[in-house]
């Protein structure tokens, strides 16, 4: 593999990671397993984009009842 065609698949590949890694997925969970996912960590609320009420409401509930049992910050 000559130096040219090694610097183009490796260009590709770093497109390819950064292409999987920057896509966003949107999906459905129920509320009650948002809540867990939150208050375990799993999913920062930082993370969290463009929520409807319910997810909001639920993040923030979330966010509250864990700095009043004086865990880490869910949203960094």
């Amino acid at each position: 593999m000559g130096t040219q065609q090694y610097s183009i698949n490796r260009k590709n590949i770093q497109e390819s990671y950064h292409q999987i890694h920057t896509e966003k997925a949107q999906v459905e969970l129920p509320i009650i397993l948002l809540e867990k996912l939150i208050l375990s960590g799993a999913l920062p609320g930082n993370e969290c984009r463009c929520l409807d009420d319910a997810a909001r409401k639920t993040l923030w509930q979330s966010l509250l009842q864990s700095s009043l049992q004086g865990e880490q910050p869910l949203c960094r």
